[in-house]
């Protein structure tokens, strides 16, 4: 089922998986399903800092456009989608921290036992999308290559959202360029993430936009 909805029969195939299905009717939780965070904190102060070799594309695209990574590999342009890409969802952080509390608010105030819901946007984007949506707000085009499919990749890799829209009054606000837009202010401040402190004019804007909002 493409996109996913939670009620998608699991199956799980492995110990791992039984011990959580097994879990879902003695606890009160949220299992909250999401592929690709993406983005920082619009202030520019907090983002991702991965030690190593990022597996998510934004931070990738990050490396790339700061000079850390000399291009980024593109596994495929062979599939069946709008540009030959493969289809992910790529969710903003901040609408994912929203989700999360609108999830432990539902938990307290309905106890629904286990409940899963999936926060994502309705529309999932392709890799060249994301290249070009962050090569748009870097103000240059990002070197690439495309190489072959990785072993179990898959066209299409999204989910349906509309039970969190409808029983959380959850939907995602911020767009795909948003995430870009603050994860650039994050990656081109801090390039060395938190083995630095932020540029000082940085943290004047910070706080003169709290002053201008309290």
């Amino acid at each position: 089922m493409i996109p996913i909805p939670e009620h998608c029969p699991i199956g799980p195939t492995n110990p791992y998986g039984r011990t959580k299905r097994e879990r879902y009717e003695q606890w009160n939780g949220a299992l909250l399903r999401y592929f690709n965070p993406a983005g920082a904190h619009p202030s520019g102060i907090m983002g991702e800092d991965p030690l190593g070799i990022p597996f998510n594309l934004l931070p990738l695209l990050g490396q790339v456009a700061t000079g850390k990574r000399e291009k980024l590999l593109v596994f495929g342009n062979d599939y069946s989608s709008r540009d030959g890409t493969a289809i992910r969802d790529y969710i903003h952080v901040v609408d994912l921290a929203r989700g999360h509390l609108a999830a432990l608010n539902h938990l307290r105030e309905r106890q629904p036992g286990v409940r899963a819901w999936n926060l994502d946007p309705v529309v999932g984007s392709t890799v060249f999308e994301m290249v070009k949506a962050f090569s748009h707000v870097v103000g240059r085009d990002l070197p690439y290559e495309v190489v072959g499919r990785r072993a179990g990749d898959v066209l299409d890799l999204t989910a349906n959202p509309s039970r969190a829209n409808e029983e959380l009054s959850w939907k995602t606000e911020l767009t795909l360029e948003d995430a870009c837009e603050h994860l650039w202010k994050w990656v081109n401040n801090n390039p060395q993430g938190y083995r630095q402190d932020p540029p000082e004019e940085l943290i004047k804007a910070v706080r003169e936009s709290v002053k201008k909002n309290t």
